[in-house]
């Protein structure tokens, strides 16, 4: 029972980490793995989608410049603006592949805390959000399910 809860808990956070633990160390069927990290990566996708979405209403209420001082507030934004590495992918990713992009990214490149906050920082209108993360987790989920077990096979043979 305490292997399913870990399992749940980091694939929650860190999706594309759990799989190794799952299979290598619970020794998982293909099935369980599939299973307990998607319950992880769906519950991890709707806390951290509705905890950014909070927090975003309460950044924006906190922070808001008033209305005479928003040609003020904009050039100052402006002008702090750093762009990294990281940031300027995250941007191609979003203009280039939209939500479907950080959707599919989210599982591998980015982690659903961080996905989940852009799908709805970026895309909060959109209903089908939440739907377009889970997809690519089951998609990836069985991806990477499917190579642990049989990477050897899929290797050397």
């Amino acid at each position: 029972m305490l292997d399913i809860i870990i399992v749940i808990l980091l694939g929650s956070v860190k999706f594309a980490l759990t799989f190794p633990l799952a299979i290598f160390e619970f020794r998982f069927s293909f099935y369980e793995t599939i299973l307990w990290i998607n319950i992880g990566g769906i519950i991890g996708v709707y806390f951290f989608g509705y905890l950014s979405k909070g927090l975003i209403e309460f950044w924006n209420r906190l922070f808001r410049p008033k209305v005479m001082d928003l040609k003020e507030a904009y050039k100052q934004r402006r002008n702090k603006k750093i762009f990294t590495k990281r940031n300027r992918r995250i941007v191609h990713i979003k203009q280039q592949y939209g939500l479907i992009g950080i959707a599919v990214t989210t599982p591998v490149l980015l982690s659903i805390p961080v996905g989940a906050f852009l799908v709805v920082r970026y895309y909060s209108s959109n209903s089908a959000k939440f739907f377009y993360l889970i997809i690519a987790n089951i998609i990836w989920s069985i991806l990477y399910t499917f190579f642990y077990m049989f990477w050897k096979d899929l290797l050397f043979n």
